[in-house]
């Protein structure tokens, strides 16, 4: 049996996956970074919105480190 994707998910939900806090969650709602709905008074964020937002993200970079010389 295949998992269930979500569609939607709290503002709580949305920070664990992403690793941002809930500020950060609503700076990017603000700013069209992420989707997001009502449903009453909860805000949900587009689960989708999450992945291509991650997506998007650039690639991270990292010098090797310097061999010693006593190596």
């Amino acid at each position: 049996m295949s998992e269930i994707q979500p569609i939607l998910v709290r503002i709580n939900q949305a920070s664990m996956i992403i690793g941002k806090c809930r500020r950060v969650i609503y700076q990017l709602i603000a700013t069209d970074q992420l989707k997001a709905v009502k449903s009453g008074r909860s805000t949900l964020v587009v689960y989708e919105s999450l992945k291509q937002y991650a997506a998007n993200l650039p690639a991270a970079k990292f010098t090797p480190p310097r061999k010693s010389k006593e190596s």
